[in-house]
C-alpha cells in the first residue's frame, strides 16, 4: 500500500490536516469513479478537484502557483507541488522501486486517464482563470 508518510517524504509542503499512517487504496487523475481513500492527481482533460472530493479522495496534489478553491476542507490535505504531472511520475517510480507485489497483499493502484492524449501539466491551471469566478481554481 501507498501510504500518507511516504507521499509526504516527497512532497513535503502540504496544506491541510496531516493524516499519518492512512493509506491511499487509489491514486488517479480521474473522476469519473469511486475513489474511495484516494489520492487525486489534477492534471488532464477532466480537472475537478470538487468531484474527486465527493467520489471519496482523502487528498490531492496541487500545483504551488495556484490558489487552493475555498471550498476544499481542512481534512482534506493537499501535497502543494510544482508541476503535478510530474509529481504523479515522481511517485509512481517512487512506488514501483519500494513495493514489491509479492511481498504484499493489497496494492494501491496508480489510474491514469488520459482521453486527449495528450500530456498536460499544471501550466493549464493559469488558463482563463477569474479569480473572482466563484469556481474556486477548478477548469472545466
Amino acid at each position: 500500500m501507498l501510504f500518507y508518510d511516504e507521499v509526504k517524504k516527497l512532497f513535503p509542503d502540504t496544506k491541510g490536516i496531516l493524516l499519518p499512517g492512512f493509506t491511499f487504496l487509489v491514486v488517479s487523475n480521474s473522476t469519473r469513479m469511486g475513489m474511495e481513500k484516494g489520492l487525486y492527481v489534477p492534471f488532464g482533460d477532466e480537472i475537478n478537484l470538487f468531484k474527486s472530493i465527493e467520489n471519496g479522495a482523502i487528498a490531492s496534489f496541487w500545483p504551488k502557483s495556484e490558489l487552493i478553491p475555498s471550498f476544499v476542507p481542512n481534512h482534506f490535505p493537499l501535497f502543494m507541488v510544482e508541476d503535478v504531472y510530474t509529481a504523479y511520475v515522481n511517485l509512481q517510480e517512487q512506488y514501483k522501486q519500494n513495493h514489491n507485489q509479492e511481498k504484499w497483499e493489497i496494492m494501491t493502484k496508480f489510474i491514469f486517464s488520459n482521453e486527449s492524449e495528450t500530456k498536460q501539466t499544471s501550466n493549464e491551471f493559469n488558463s482563463n482563470k477569474d479569480p473572482n469566478s466563484g469556481k474556486g481554481g477548478e477548469l472545466k
